[in-house]
C-alpha cells in the first residue's frame, strides 16, 4: 500500500467523464461505513447505482454490487482480465486495492448509473474513491485506527476523513462527540460546503451503532431522493447484514459481529449489554475472538473490556490471513489475560451442539469461521 492518488488518476482517467451525470456518495468514517453503504444500496434498489465496498471478508465480489445485487464470479472474472490487459498495455502501476477499484470503476463505466457509492478503505484524503467529487459524504463515526497513517488525535483523523468534501458538497454526520462536530463545521465552511448534523436531528445512543448507520442511511436516501427525512418513518430496522449481527444457525446459534478497534469494541459491548442489564448469567456459552494485526495495546484494552463484560467465556484464536495478528502475540496476550488461547477453531467447535456463540473481532475472522461453517 502506498497512500496517494496519482497512479489511480492517470488508470481513471478515461473513465471519469463517464460519470458526468451520476451522483457521486462517499462513505468516509472510522466504523461503520460498510454496514451505512450497504443499508444505502438496499434502499436505491429501484434506482440505477453500483456500490463498491472494502474489504471483502468472504468474497471477492462483495466489494462490486449494483441495484440487480452482487456481481457474478464469471462476470468479475471476464472484466479482471480486460482490465489486467490494459494495466499492462498502458503500464499503470496499481496496488491490489487500487486494481479491483479501476475494476469496479471499469464495470460501472459500461452502464454509467444514476448513484455511485463509494465507500472509503482507508481514511480519506488520499483513498482511491477521492478521485471522484463527492455530491455527498457520509460520515457515521470518528474513533481512532491505523494512527500509525492517520494520525493520533481526533481532530487529525477527521482532517483526512474529510479530505473527501468538495465546494457544493454535502456533509451528513452521526459523529458523536460535539467539539469533532463543531470542528467538521469549521472545515464545511473553509471549504464551501453544506453540513446536516444527525446529532441534532435524533437522539440514539452511540451505542446502538447499528440503528445510527441505518438512520444514516435513510437520511441520505431522503436527501438524494427528494424526499423528507422524518424519523418516525424509519424507526423499524431491517434484518441484519451478512457478518454485521447476522446470526447463522445449524445446531448452535453464531451471533457475528465484527468489532476490529477498540471504540468499536467498546460500543459492542455495551449494545449487548443495554438490554441485559441484569443477566442470571452470560448471553453467550462461549465468545470466540481474532484480531488482526494492529498494536498490542490495543488488542490488550479489547481483551480486557471482553474480560469485564460477562458476555460468556473467551476463546482466543487465530487464523490465516495476511493481514491476521501473530500467534506469538495473540497466544502471550491469552497467557497474560487468563484467557483460553486455541489455535486450531474449526477443531475446536466441531461436534458443538445447542451453544450460542457471539463471533467477533477481525471482519476477516468472520469470513474464515463463516465459509468453515456453512461448509465452503
Amino acid at each position: 500500500m502506498r497512500p496517494g492518488l496519482e497512479r489511480i488518476k492517470r488508470a481513471l482517467a478515461p473513465l471519469l467523464p463517464k460519470f458526468k451525470n451520476t451522483k457521486i456518495v462517499i462513505i468516509a468514517g472510522t466504523n461503520g461505513k460498510g454496514e451505512t453503504t450497504l443499508r444505502l444500496s438496499d434502499l436505491l434498489r429501484d434506482h440505477s447505482h453500483f456500490t463498491w465496498t472494502s474489504p471483502h471478508i468472504e468474497r471477492i465480489t462483495e466489494r462490486f454490487r449494483s441495484e440487480k445485487g452482487e456481481i457474478s464470479l464469471e462476470e468479475l472474472q471476464n472484466i479482471i482480465d480486460r482490465c489486467h490487459e490494459t494495466v499492462l498495455k498502458e503500464k499503470y502501476e496499481l496496488s491490489f486495492y487500487e486494481f479491483l477499484f479501476f475494476v469496479f470503476c471499469t464495470w460501472a463505466s459500461e452502464n454509467p448509473p444514476e448513484y455511485l457509492l463509494l465507500e472509503v478503505g482507508l481514511g480519506g484524503k488520499l483513498d482511491a474513491v477521492n478521485v471522484f467529487d463527492a455530491d455527498l459524504v457520509l460520515l457515521p463515526s470518528i474513533s481512532r485506527d491505523h494512527q500509525e497513517i492517520l494520525g493520533r488525535r481526533y481532530d487529525q483523523i477527521l482532517e483526512e476523513k474529510l479530505g473527501t468534501l468538495r465546494a457544493k458538497s454535502t456533509l451528513m454526520s452521526f459523529v458523536h462527540l460535539k467539539y469533532l462536530r463543531d470542528r467538521s463545521r469549521k472545515i464545511v465552511s473553509r471549504i464551501g460546503a453544506a453540513m446536516v448534523d444527525m446529532e441534532t436531528l435524533v437522539n440514539v445512543p452511540s451505542y446502538e451503532f447499528s440503528l445510527r448507520n441505518y438512520l444514516l442511511a435513510t437520511a441520505a436516501f431522503c436527501y438524494l431522493t427528494n424526499r423528507v427525512f422524518r424519523v418516525e418513518d424509519w424507526h423499524q430496522m431491517p434484518a441484519p447484514l451478512e457478518h454485521r449481527g447476522e446470526i447463522f444457525r445449524d445446531a448452535n446459534e453464531w451471533m457475528f459481529f465484527g468489532s476490529h478497534n477498540v471504540d468499536g469494541m467498546r460500543k459492542l459491548i455495551q449494545f449487548l449489554q443495554s438490554g441485559n442489564y441484569n443477566f442470571s448469567k452470560p448471553p453467550f456459552d462461549s465468545v470466540i475472538v481474532a484480531f488482526s494485526d494492529r498494536n498490542t495495546a490495543d488488542l490488550k484494552a479489547m481483551l480486557k473490556m471482553l474480560k469485564a463484560s460477562g458476555l460468556g467465556k473467551i476463546v482466543l484464536t487465530i487464523f490465516p490471513h495476511p493481514k491476521a495478528a501473530k500467534k506469538e502475540v495473540i497466544e502471550g496476550l491469552g497467557t497474560l489475560e487468563g484467557l483460553e488461547f486455541v489455535e486450531d477453531i474449526k477443531s475446536y467447535v466441531q461436534g458443538w451442539n445447542q451453544k450460542r456463540v457471539l463471533v467477533t473481532g477481525s471482519y476477516y475472522f468472520m469470513g474464515h469461521l463463516q465459509s468453515f461453517l456453512r461448509g465452503r
